[in-house]
């Protein structure tokens, strides 16, 4: 697949943004235009649209109330367009649009017109869809990966190319999809993943920052959909202080755009058991579900209308909750006044491989098919999500565990950074170069699918020897594109299994399955097993290895517990090293751990590598507890972040009822850190030279 755009350099058809506003960061708004009514009926819930306030009102209410300094505008057309651009910028707001539409005529005007405050249009969900056509693709002979992903970036690349010739200019993404970099490849100028559907808000950001820095775009940004998918009952004292707290963490993360996509002025989610939405009249339907806002069939008879209109205020701008949703943003906007969001992005030593030809999600669901292929997955069970996708969850749990801090509910949006952030390093199209790893991350680990190929192991060869760390498995080095996880052949992988120059071994073929996973031997070694400690079942082929270095140049870090046939090596190669996990299978599938010594809430194998990676390859600032070398339990609970160009740290305790400790080491200094509950607490550090930093723009 050719590469659609240079890693690390602009797009030379993408026109630039306004500068940065003084808060140092575009804080905004969705404004949604809504005709009052019935909109679907429901046994449960029925859903119904107040009586205002209208998408012009908005507009005066935005100005008046001081929500943010940005609006987005839903859902408008043409002239429309032009006339709410040119109302918000007479008040001062910048603009962008989504889901809109207009001639060229009209589009070519708004940056010309609107100038300094425009930033752009975004398509929103428009790739939120199957890349599998039923109708065209036959099961006899089924795409591959690699055609999904060409269809994938051909549509994108002729959308956003059409757009940008109307005159549009930026164009932004916005989705829950986990393969949003396909879209930044082909084309799309500005990341805004849809924060809480996505999933982790941190993981969000490290996808985001990655694409950032790996395509130099103008910036990144957040479409938050609390009141959607917060999945907070209102019940929970929790509920809106997550989105106080949403807003913390994308501003230290390194986002330059935050919109709060609804909530603001009218309440519409369903997506809660106590939603306002609840208190509205309810019409079943026969059967539910909408025929038409005025047909018969959906039971809504003039008093019931009525009725509806005169609760209007359980839902709309009065409402308390869209008063709370909008105190969250002017607090946030005047927070933002007082403390401008650090300039340029944090430092992340640690990337997390987003492999080629990944086009699943960063979580099993046992039920989905890889981007909707459900003829193909029907036919062939790996299509479903299964070990690939879980191996993103076994590195999440490592690196970003999620604390529960929203008792008796489940915390699955926010997690701590005890061992620092990460970024995720995409390799969609195979569109990666070693110099811009080298440049930016003291380790590379490998987790979901990938899709080998001669260029990609170039890549990774360069960036070892140049003195990168590389966590990578047998299977991410098969150049399958056919979901074939568990049974590639040697022949797969790439070179034939002749690893050599990535690290020193070359694969002769499989073992027979090896039950038990120990320590090479009686003390415990730098992940902390030892022998007779036993990791299991593993019911798992090992590579049969050759090697090709001396001696010096290996160590065994778990092994099979009869023959001592690594299981995890450790590999000098030139000024790097590589752990290679020498299963036959994705990472997750090692993950088990229920033998001899097993703990309560431990980690697995594979657990252990990613954090001992990550703590050898900390930068210049991190956290520890007070042993000074690792993090503890409370470090679970808190966020950190530190950003070179300003010369600040960030810190955010995730814990609302607890104060919770860390040491902060920052240049060699030491300083015990307690944050009281939910505190967030800028501190001055050092401003870093270009020549100085690991991760350069």
């Amino acid at each position: 697949m050719p590469s659609p755009r240079t890693p690390g350099l602009p797009s030379p058809s993408r026109p630039s943004l306004p500068p940065l506003p003084p808060e140092g960061i575009f804080i905004g708004s969705g404004a949604i235009d809504h005709t009052p009514g019935l909109v679907m009926t429901g046994a449960n819930f029925t859903k119904w649209h107040p009586n205002g306030p209208r998408i012009r009102e908005i507009v005066d209410l935005c100005v008046k109330d001081g929500v943010g300094n940005t609006l987005q505008f839903w859902w408008r057309s043409d002239e429309e367009v032009l006339e709410l651009a040119k109302a918000a910028a007479e008040a001062g707001l910048y603009v962008t649009f989504i889901y809109c539409d207009a001639r060229p005529e009209i589009a070519g005007r708004l940056i010309p017109e609107i100038g300094g405050l425009y930033l752009g249009y975004d398509y929103g969900e428009h790739f939120s869809r199957s890349l599998y056509d039923s109708e065209k693709d036959s099961c006899e002979h089924p795409p591959t990966l690699r055609v999904l992903a060409d269809r994938y970036v051909a549509e994108v690349k002729e959308f956003v190319g059409g757009r940008k010739r109307d005159g549009w200019g930026n164009i932004m993404a916005t989705s829950a999809n986990f393969t949003l970099d396909y879209e930044v490849a082909a084309g799309a100028d500005i990341p805004c993943i849809e924060d809480y559907p996505f999933g982790d808000l941190m993981l969000a950001s490290a996808l985001s920052r990655g694409l950032y820095r790996q395509h130099g775009l103008p910036m990144w940004g957040s479409h938050i959909a609390h009141e959607w998918f917060s999945y907070l009952p209102y019940r929970n004292p929790r509920k809106m202080p997550s989105l106080e707290t949403a807003f913390l963490l994308k501003y230290m993360s390194g986002a330059k755009l935050v919109i709060n996509e609804c909530g603001n002025w009218v309440l519409r989610s369903t997506l809660c058991e106590d939603s306002p939405m609840s208190r509205m009249p309810i019409l079943a339907g026969n059967p539910p579900g909408l025929y038409g806002r005025d047909d018969p069939r959906n039971g809504c008879t003039p008093e019931i209308a009525a009725e509806a209109l005169r609760r209007s205020p359980y839902i709309d701008y009065r409402s308390p909750g869209a008063k709370k949703y909008r105190k969250a943003i002017v607090d946030f906007h005047a927070f933002c006044k007082e403390h401008p969001a650090p300039k340029g992005q944090p430092e992340a030593t640690v990337a997390l491989a987003k492999g080629n030809l990944d086009l699943g999600s960063p979580y099993r669901v046992a039920g989905a098919a890889i981007r909707g292929a459900y003829d193909i997955a029907e036919h062939d069970s790996n299509w479903y999500a299964g070990e690939p996708e879980r191996s993103w969850e076994t590195v999440r749990a490592a690196l970003m565990p999620q604390p529960p801090i929203f008792t008796p509910n489940k915390n699955t949006h926010f997690s701590g950074t005890p061992y620092g952030i990460v970024d995720i390093a995409s390799f969609a199209c195979d569109d990666i170069d070693a110099d811009f790893l080298l440049r930016n991350y003291r380790a590379l680990m490998f987790s979901g699918w990938n899709t080998c190929s001669e260029r990609q192991y170039r890549v990774l060869c360069d960036y070892v020897r140049g003195g990168g760390r590389l966590v990578i498995g047998l299977c991410h080095l098969s150049t399958d594109d056919n979901r074939n996880y568990a049974n590639f052949r040697l022949e797969d992988l790439v070179n034939g299994g002749d690893l050599s120059e990535l690290c020193g071994v070359r694969v002769k073929g499989r073992t027979r399955r090896r039950y038990w996973a120990t320590g090479p031997s009686p003390e415990p070694n730098c992940l902390g097993i030892a022998a007779r400690r036993r990791f299991g079942f593993m019911m798992l082929p090992l590579g049969d290895l050759e090697y090709t270095g001396p001696a010096s140049d290996y160590e065994p870090l778990a092994v099979d517990d009869e023959t001592l046939l690594p299981f995890i090596l450790r590999c000098k190669s030139g000024k790097g090293e590589v752990f290679l996990m020498n299963w036959w299978g994705y990472p997750s599938a090692a993950d088990m751990d229920v033998g001899v010594g097993a703990e309560e809430g431990g980690l697995g194998l594979v657990g252990r590598l990613h954090r001992y990676v990550a703590n050898i390859s900390r930068g210049h600032v991190y956290i520890t507890g007070p042993d000074f070398e690792n993090p503890d339990a409370d470090c679970d609970y808190i966020v950190y972040t530190y950003f070179p160009d300003a010369g600040k740290i960030c810190l955010l305790n995730l814990d609302y009822e607890n104060e919770r400790r860390c040491v902060l080491q920052q240049f060699g200094d030491k300083d015990l850190i307690t944050l009281a509950p939910a505190e967030f607490r800028i501190v001055d550090s050092v401003v870093l030279e270009p020549h100085e930093k690991l991760n350069e723009e």
